[in-house]
């Protein structure tokens, strides 16, 4: 199964419809509940895509240059 949102995952896993490895932030809750458990993944790096947009034809400001110009950077 695919998905493209971090809450229907969780709704999956919490009804065993599989694993994930999700952001730990996205599940202080259902830990907190105990509807979720987790578990250490040791020796590993792991990366998140991530993207900005906005919108086509708008002039940014220079504080959103430079932000995007950080983001880049630090790819």
């Amino acid at each position: 199964m695919e998905f493209d949102n971090v809450e229907t995952v969780k709704r999956a896993v919490e009804i065993d419809a599989g694993i994930s490895i999700v952001p730990q932030g996205a599940v202080v809750q259902e830990i907190d509940k105990g509807t979720l458990a987790t578990v250490a993944i040791a020796d590993g790096e792991f990366f998140r895509p991530l993207a900005a947009i906005y919108k086509k034809n708008r002039v940014l400001s220079p504080a959103m240059k430079q932000f995007l110009a950080i983001l880049k950077n630090s790819a």
